[in-house]
């Protein structure tokens, strides 16, 4: 009975500070599915941030729904979104940081630092400061220009007015890739020399050995790596906000700063609500297909 009674004060203790440290993810989590049910529900709304609408709001059922596929400015920038995620992400930061993961594993470790220095520079550099960097290398009397096209006998280029969605994608390649070049560093850790070495005896080439049996092997790391960086960049916002604005007009606006322009640059809460919904939804549906992904093959 005495050891009962100093047992059980022992447990109560522990499962106070299991519970005092669960309690932060709780609240984070309580977090998020009060404002996700806050943006649910105010989606069937015609709420606005100013004036009579603000307070005497009224209920529109789906009225903002039909009008998110109805209306060119949602599909526009759904349409740059996809091809600002496509060659941002998957082709850029993805390629990009496997085959320099692959490269400076064989290079000197000096000029290897050197890479891995510059790769993780726009990677820890604040938004507005690599907005503001990318901006000086691309105006119309950035460095570009001055370096390479006016030596050249050509007039200068604002190459952010006249090719503003390309400055934004390698901009944000520059930025995004140190994250894929870490993870495939790991995964190119993991995969053991014995196997690459049989396949090069049995009469691999280069290519075959990366195709049949490494991407094979690092398969879930891939798929976790598309997964993290296509959540990132198909709801990224600041470095485009910074650089362009979505501009000129609707070159470089994706659904994050049209979203963000719809509710806090014209007000429409409801009709904001009802983009981030569907963002929601289709970041939802593209990280379950990078989960199955994620299973090995029976």
């Amino acid at each position: 009975m005495a050891m009962k009674n100093q047992i059980n004060p022992w447990l109560a203790s522990n499962v106070w500070l299991l519970v005092l440290g669960m309690l932060p993810a709780f609240l984070l989590l309580a977090a998020l599915i009060y404002f996700t049910a806050w943006a649910f529900s105010f989606s069937f709304t015609d709420l606005e941030l100013v004036g009579r609408k603000s307070v005497n709001w009224s209920w529109v059922g789906f009225e903002n729904y039909v009008r998110l596929w109805t209306r060119k400015g949602f599909l526009d920038a759904l349409w740059t979104t996809v091809i600002f995620t496509f060659f941002s992400a998957i082709v850029g930061q993805s390629v990009l940081g496997f085959l320099l993961a692959g490269t400076l594993r064989t290079t000197k470790s000096n000029l290897r630092s050197f890479i891995e220095v510059a790769i993780m520079l726009g990677w820890l550099l604040p938004d507005i400061v690599a907005a503001f960097l990318w901006s000086a290398t691309t105006s119309q009397t950035g460095l570009i220009n001055n370096l390479i096209i006016t030596p050249l006998g050509f007039k200068p280029v604002n190459f952010i007015s006249e090719f503003a969605l390309p400055v934004v994608t390698i901009a944000n390649i520059w930025k995004g890739t140190a994250w894929s070049y870490l993870l495939f560093s790991a995964a190119l850790d993991s995969v053991s020399r014995e196997v690459v070495e049989a396949a090069k005896v049995d009469g691999a080439t280069p290519f075959q050995r990366i195709w049949l049996v490494i991407l094979p092997i690092i398969r879930p790391h891939i798929a976790t790596n598309m997964l993290f960086i296509t959540i990132w960049t198909f709801t990224y916002f600041p470095l485009i906000y910074a650089l362009t604005g979505g501009g000129p007009g609707r070159q470089s606006e994706t659904l994050a700063i049209f979203m963000y322009k719809q509710s806090f640059g014209t007000g429409k809460l409801g009709y904001g609500s009802a983009i981030s919904v569907a963002m929601l939804l289709i970041v939802g549906a593209l990280s379950l297909i990078y989960l199955r992904l994620l299973r090995e093959p029976k």
